[in-house]
């Protein structure tokens, strides 16, 4: 079950391919080894009959799995969950702490292992094991238009009515089986719906058409309860549009994403700019003062080199002029930082740069020359990585098997390629999770064999997206050692639409 997540930077911011390093272990008694060679040498009949027994037992096994797994109802509503205590969100010091209280504490592909006996032996059982239908992305010849659409098709299967958005409410569920959003969560749908609506994939009219999906969360955020002391919104909220009572309000990156999201729907719907501007300026003293927060984004933007702080400012620049060069600021805090170089002699910026921000940035809004290098150095770093460990990464925020964690390509304090568990301040040893959204992303932006390998490595474990993208999955040492989180939440969906509308239209 998915855990409520703490905020971007851990605190509350108003705030059998077999390679050939399985290898079989070797003796020094090499007799008894050719004794043992002996003893299991069969025919090729007998090998023939062995093999048939084995595929024959795989079938009914896997057969008898899917029908296990396929006997709920698939558009039946989410399954609800409250969310539990730990870990707990800590108690904000005031309604709207300074944005960079998110910030973290500063404290040609390489080839796969040389094939070997055991890995060529495996092969058969690589043949048994994946299904002969190659995945989307594996039989594209080309990322044309007809496969990116078939990739947001698939995307925006998780905001299907009864899955990931509430049948009766029309508000999302953070992921599946959890039923609770954050306003980032909000913000991803209300961008979802945009691009859904651009893409093709929905029209205006009609009952879950862009206009009554967006009526429904329009209306939310003009009545939606606020905490009664603060007059702050709750920091999550049930699908159903109840508040959730917890000891923190929302963060202002949440904030930042929301408002995002809302300037887009303006330019996308101009009939909906009056509602907006009413609940965001509080026209009518029954919202959120959200301009106490214009003073601490000022002030951070002279010395943040943070890009969720960054992403938070653009979206609040975009409703209150006071911060419209704040943005900017922060990109020029970047710049003067200078840079660094990782373990693999990647250039990257002295700034804490993490996936998720970045590439919403780069998807939803308008295009900067800065903050393309400040990408492209960032998939670089990645590729490079790849190419020196021969290990995929694809690093961003997200849950895990465990936890809700964060991926650091790079801190501002100078390190690289660290991993953070939400709420806590020391660095994780636990392994780094390959984001689906992240790697899609980069293939949009990209469009490289390494990106595209790696989007079919994930491919490859996954289930059939009939609800989404699953997030993501582990590294492995062989083909058959890499663990997925099958976990298909809004934020992993929401991304990789924006990417797919960003692929169609470049």
């Amino acid at each position: 079950m998915n855990k409520p997540r703490l905020n971007r930077k851990g605190t509350r911011f108003f705030g059998l391919f077999v390679s050939s390093r399985h290898t079989f272990i070797r003796s020094s008694d090499n007799q008894n080894q050719y004794k043992r060679a002996r003893f299991w040498r069969i025919s090729k009949a007998q090998k023939i009959v062995i093999a048939a027994m084995i595929i024959a037992i795989l079938m009914v096994s896997a057969f008898g799995f899917l029908m296990d797994t396929n006997r709920r109802e698939p558009n039946a509503e989410p399954i609800s969950y409250e969310p539990t205590a730990s870990p707990s969100p800590s108690p904000s010091p005031s309604p709207f702490p300074t944005a960079e209280q998110t910030a973290r504490p500063t404290s040609s592909a390489i080839p796969r292992p040389s094939p070997s006996i055991v890995a060529q032996i495996s092969q058969g059982w690589q043949q048994m094991i994946t299904p002969a239908k190659k995945g989307l992305l594996e039989g594209a010849e080309t990322m044309n238009s007809t496969v990116w659409k078939e990739v947001a098709k698939i995307a925006w299967n998780y905001f299907t009515p009864g899955k990931g958005v509430d049948s009766n409410t029309g508000l999302p569920a953070s992921s599946l089986g959890w039923n609770y959003f954050t306003d980032w969560d909000l913000g991803v749908y209300i961008q979802a719906i945009v691009d859904a609506q651009k893409i093709g994939l929905i029209t205006k009219d009609g009952e879950w058409g862009s206009s009554a999906r967006l009526e429904k969360v329009v209306t939310f955020l003009e009545t939606r309860s606020l905490n009664a002391t603060t007059g702050v919104p709750f920091w999550f909220y049930k699908s159903s549009g109840e508040g959730y009572l917890t000891t923190s309000d929302t963060d202002g990156v949440d904030a930042g994403t929301l408002f995002v999201a809302l300037s887009n729907l303006k330019e996308f719907n101009a009939s909906l700019t009056n509602r907006i501007d009413n609940f965001v300026y509080n026209a009518f003293n029954n919202r959120t003062n959200y301009a106490v927060l214009l003073p601490g984004i000022k002030s951070e933007s002279l010395y943040s080199t943070n890009l969720y702080a960054y992403y938070l400012a653009s979206g609040f620049a975009r409703f209150f002029p006071e911060v419209a060069d704040a943005p900017g600021k922060i990109l020029s805090n970047i710049r003067d930082a200078g840079f660094i170089k990782d373990p693999y002699n990647s250039t990257l910026p002295k700034a804490s740069i993490c996936c998720e921000p970045l590439l919403y940035a780069m998807f939803n809004l308008e295009s900067n020359a800065y903050l393309a290098k400040i990408m492209n150095m960032t998939y670089s770093a990645h590729e490079v990585k790849y190419l020196a460990t021969g290990e995929y990464v694809a690093f961003s925020e997200g849950s895990s098997y465990s936890t809700f964690i964060y991926e650091w390509v790079v801190l501002s304090n100078g390190d690289t390629w660290k991993i953070m568990n939400a709420g806590e301040s020391s660095y994780s040893n636990s392994k780094p999770i390959i984001y689906q959204k992240v790697a899609l992303s980069f293939l949009a932006l990209y469009n490289t064999t390494f990106a595209k390998d790696m989007c079919i490595y994930i491919e490859k474990f996954s289930p059939e997206p009939l609800k989404g993208y699953i997030s993501g999955a582990e590294f492995g040492s062989n083909d058959y050692a890499a663990k997925v989180v099958e976990i298909i939440d809004s934020n992993t969906n929401g991304l990789i639409i924006s990417a797919a509308r960003y692929a169609l239209k470049s």
